[in-house]
């Protein structure tokens, strides 16, 4: 065999190429690739629509609860005003939802309507009570969530 001999500069070339490319993809810092590859930003968008649910299944469902047991043969009391209480934090954390998707859609009813919900919700719950005005109140405060979300979509 000669020195120059093509067939094994030829091997050699090609075993260089690859040792350089197998250096340089070692050198390269790994892909990130997260196990969730839903949503990057945190799920704020939710509170409201969550909150609202929350304040008429506090509201509503604990009457149908308290209905349900008295029908069975239970006797019991609620203190209403940790009831009242639960119910309005549940509609003021939903305004907080709302003002906070403010800044990402920039679009001001759903805003306006959840606060005069909320404001008819309150107002019922602590003073005067009229199943009008409660049911007036829940029906803003939910069409406030349904704006909202419909808001942020587009």
């Amino acid at each position: 065999m000669s020195p120059d001999n093509s067939s094994d500069q030829h091997t050699a070339l090609t075993s260089k190429s690859i040792n350089d490319v197998a250096q340089q993809t070692l050198s390269q810092p790994p892909a990130y690739t997260p196990a969730y590859t839903g949503h990057k930003r945190p799920r704020i968008n939710l509170i409201a629509s969550t909150a609202t649910t929350c304040s008429i299944i506090l509201c509503y469902g604990t009457l149908m609860l308290i209905n349900l047991l008295g029908q069975m043969g239970f006797d019991i009391t609620v203190n209403e005003t940790l009831w009242a209480g639960a119910i309005t934090f549940a509609s003021l954390l939903a305004i907080l939802g709302l003002l906070a998707n403010l800044y990402r859609h920039k679009h001001v009813l759903p805003l306006v309507m959840g606060g005069l919900g909320c404001g008819l919700i309150n107002y019922v719950m602590h003073f005067d009570y009229y199943l009008a005005i409660e049911l007036l109140g829940f029906a803003c405060l939910c069409c406030a969530a349904m704006l909202d979300w419909r808001a942020l979509t587009k």
